[in-house]
């Protein structure tokens, strides 16, 4: 299993793409899961995309985060999303990219692609 770390910062009112995890045909490569901790809680989505596609679209407090003083305010289950599987093949050329959409309020998210090299 590879990792690829990525960082966003969210802005307002906006959709706000990662670089990506890009397959070539040197390395072809299959998305297993996405691995990510967002900022605060804003209401906000996080939302995976493969080129044009959308196939990932979760609330940002679905996810972990590491503002306790925001999360105090919310019930606190025992589990909140960290890993989240995708398990694609990305054909040469193709590239999965995480991206955050904004409200008013940004949230920035962190984490790394788990990805694997197929042939």
């Amino acid at each position: 299993m590879l990792y690829k770390l990525f960082r966003v910062t969210g802005q307002a009112n906006k959709t706000i793409f990662d670089a990506g995890l890009v397959s070539t045909i040197e390395e072809p490569k299959r998305i297993r899961a996405v691995i990510i901790n967002v900022s605060t809680y804003n209401n906000n989505s996080i939302e995976g995309w493969i080129e044009t596609t959308r196939i990932l679209a979760i609330p940002d407090d679905c996810l972990c985060t590491i503002d306790f003083t925001n999360t105090a305010t919310y019930y606190r289950p025992t589990q909140k999303m960290m890993r989240i599987p995708i398990d694609e093949v990305l054909t040469p050329g193709k590239t999965f990219k995480i991206a955050v959409n904004c409200g008013a309020a940004p949230t920035n998210i962190d984490g790394s692609y788990e990805y694997e090299l197929t042939t």
